[in-house]
């Protein structure tokens, strides 16, 4: 089943690819491995790689996209996967990283995308679970459904891809002694606003999985934690206003590189001692008390 997966995604991809191209009128080279596209500029200098291997999920925009760009420039081989078609393709061509284009609540897609990417590297080095879904309603008006496909984006990824990786070091019998899986929770896992149910629960569920992870992944030499993001503007920045910005005891609203940063802090190999933490970056907020005078 996987070899006819495989081939099938690789049609579909040869002919996304054309059509994009068509839209986009750009003319670059590309280097195409049957789920994934890895792209670069023309005038792009070679990379030369640090040698470690990073998969982010959900890089396409946003916070991931920050991520995926960060790890590009420090050097890192990078691959990622999306939903988004399109905005996965761009930001392939703008890094170099590698697109496999996965709706990751699909856990047998997602185990396939990971195997295919761990038969080409051999192994991965760092994940970072990235990708998420909000969706805020009353708990009257919140379906089962509309719940169960939350935690199957937001939660339920961060197992299968932890597992898929624990498997094939395993199998592989081989013993890399650096590993880092970083997962993205939030502020809403310990504060709320009514009507987030099902999001508080899937990033509660990521804090909570993270220090499980922690302990079950020490043997493989993989140190798990998460960043609980707070406000992080992903686009329209300059909107926001100075009000939004002064009620941060940092001054300002978060941006998506604040996010990356501290996702390169826990990569350093030097920082091992950091393991299963939950990081808050809220520029402060979550301390400041609210109650009017």
């Amino acid at each position: 089943m996987a070899d006819n997966y495989i081939e099938k995604q690789y049609e579909q991809y040869e002919s996304r690819k054309a059509a994009w191209e068509k839209i986009h009128k750009r003319t670059s080279a590309k280097n195409t491995t049957l789920q994934g596209v890895q792209t670069s500029s023309p005038n792009e200098k070679p990379s030369h790689y640090n040698g470690k291997r990073v998969f982010v999920t959900g890089g396409a925009k946003g916070i991931g996209c920050a991520i995926v760009k960060a790890f590009c420039r420090e050097d890192y081989r990078v691959a990622f996967c999306d939903v988004d078609e399109v905005a996965g393709m761009q930001t392939a061509e703008e890094t170099g990283a590698m697109f496999y284009q996965v709706d990751i609540s699909d856990g047998v897609a997602l185990e396939q995308c990971m195997n295919h990417l761990l038969d080409e590297w051999k192994d991965i080095d760092i994940i970072v679970n990235n990708a998420g879904i909000s969706k805020f309603s009353t708990i009257t008006q919140t379906t089962i459904e509309e719940f169960d496909q939350i935690l199957n984006v937001n939660l339920r990824p961060v197992f299968i891809t932890s597992r898929v990786l624990a498997i094939r070091r395993r199998l592989r019998g081989m013993i890399n002694r650096y590993g880092r899986i970083i997962n993205i929770s939030s502020t809403r896992s310990f504060m709320s606003e009514p009507g987030s149910e099902a999001y508080a629960a899937s990033k509660g569920g990521i804090n909570s999985i993270t220090h499980a992870l922690a302990i079950s992944l020490a043997d493989f030499h993989i140190t798990v934690n998460s960043i609980a993001p707070g406000w992080i503007q992903t686009e329209g920045y300059d909107l926001i206003s100075s009000e939004d910005h002064a009620q941060h005891p940092s001054h300002r609203v978060g941006k998506p590189e604040d996010i990356a940063r501290i996702c390169l802090f826990l990569c350093h190999e030097e920082n091992d001692f950091i393991n299963g933490e939950n990081i808050t970056v809220d520029g402060g907020m979550t301390k400041k008390m609210i109650y009017r005078e």
